[in-house]
């Protein structure tokens, strides 16, 4: 049997769900971000040590802002990567101008970082795609 330890506490939060970003871009063109992670001791986390992952999708189902579902069909994958012009604990998400033309609005992504054999998975972020019409062609 579990028992609350502290005065009249019933409920206790624990975890936290990943930043969400709304990304607005211009269907086709190249267009990035950089993540910035750190460790439980808020020092630059040591991104050589992971392997990023990011998968954006299509919902199958009509989307809720900030709500995020497996119910969606893969569009594309790319593995971000730390390059030298990031500092320490920071990497840039890129879509070339080609992916950015496969978006559409409301389309859903996440950040994973991994360390090897899967010791330790952690989303980062989570979002979704607001997708701007390009006018030039």
């Amino acid at each position: 049997m579990a028992t609350y330890r502290g005065q009249g506490a019933s409920t206790y939060d624990i975890g936290e769900a990943p930043p969400f970003v709304n990304w607005t871009i211009v269907k086709g063109d190249t267009a990035s971000f950089r993540v910035y992670l750190t460790d439980d001791a808020k020092q630059p986390l040591n991104i050589p040590d992971w392997t990023i992952e990011a998968e954006f999708k299509r919902p199958t189902t009509p989307v809720n802002p900030q709500v995020i579902t497996d119910t969606a069909t893969l569009i594309f994958t790319i593995n971000p990567e730390q390059d030298l012009e990031d500092a320490d604990g920071e990497f840039k998400v890129n879509l070339t101008a080609a992916q950015t033309a496969q978006l559409a609005t409301n389309d859903i992504f996440d950040i994973e970082l991994r360390l090897p054999q899967n010791t330790l998975v952690w989303t980062v972020a989570q979002g979704k795609i607001t997708l701007l019409e390009d006018v030039t062609n």
